[in-house]
């Protein structure tokens, strides 16, 4: 035998649609991201350290709440996503080394 249960629940849309932004919230992402960064350094391929260096959180969240890392060199997208570009032998010269995703999955946390 069964029985219905009908539950009611009254959401709070003003606190729901706030609570990226508050100030607990935000100094959470921070710390997350700051681990990313961290990974991301350790991670990162090194030739001249321009790459590894200029990697860091963004101190101003989006409007939305998200908190960001870059990398801010002018070819951080080519380290990140590689290039097509083959020696003469068809082998890869710049293949993709993805140190952001990586970091960002490395990191870990229950997110």
């Amino acid at each position: 035998m069964s029985s219905d249960v009908i539950i009611t629940v009254d959401l709070d849309e003003d606190a729901i649609h706030n609570l990226p932004l508050s100030r607990e919230v935000q100094d959470d992402l921070a710390q997350r991201m700051d681990r990313v960064v961290d990974v991301a350094k350790a991670t990162a391929p090194v030739l001249t350290g321009a790459y590894r260096d200029s990697i860091h959180r963004v101190e101003e969240p989006d409007p939305d709440g998200t908190v960001n890392v870059d990398a801010t060199v002018d070819y951080a997208y080519y380290v990140e996503h590689g290039t097509r570009q083959v020696d003469r032998n068809g082998h890869s010269i710049h293949r993709p080394h993805y140190t952001l995703s990586h970091a960002l999955d490395a990191a870990g946390g229950d997110h």
